[in-house]
């Protein structure tokens, strides 16, 4: 099997997780009993009893308790790289690709002239799969050709 097949079999077996899980991801993240109604109470509605988590709470806490679970059951083969690891992975990444550009720079230098922003991604939590068969670097490269001044290539494995 290829590398994105492989990704889509380890996105399957990711767990779901209750409510009351994410909750509690969101709960601890925003310092578990230390959190008051001014940094936490949006998680519960402000104590509203019809209150659902919106989209973006669930995929923030789903992500919680995914790096959780990587890091519980993390070793040297895990494949959960260390910080130090990260770092010279970003550092090699800058070596080979050149710096970070200037995002407002860029979309500055369009004016008067409106900048696009072009945005790639293979699924949706809300709508499920969008492209996932397409490679990212070639559909930039559509973006790039029809006048995106920015792409933003969205890399979460779950969604």
């Amino acid at each position: 099997r290829d590398k994105r097949h492989t990704q889509l079999a380890d996105m399957t077996d990711r767990p779901e997780y209750t409510t009351e899980q994410l909750k509690n991801a969101l709960h601890n993240f925003y310092g578990g009993a230390e959190s008051t109604t001014e940094n936490c109470g949006h998680i519960y509605g402000y104590n509203d009893p019809n209150h659902e988590m919106s989209m973006l709470q669930k995929i923030t806490a789903t992500t919680i308790l995914d790096y959780d679970d990587k890091l519980a059951s993390s070793s040297s083969s895990s494949g959960v790289p260390s910080i130090e690891e990260l770092l010279e992975q970003a550092k090699q990444f800058h070596a080979t690709h050149g710096p970070i550009l200037p995002l407002q720079q860029i979309i500055q230098a369009k004016s008067p002239s409106m900048a696009l922003a072009a945005e790639f991604k293979r699924a949706s939590p809300s709508k499920g799969d969008i492209a996932p068969h397409i490679n990212a670097g070639d559909q930039a490269g559509v973006y790039y050709g029809a006048g995106a001044s920015v792409i933003s290539v969205l890399t979460e494995e779950r969604w």
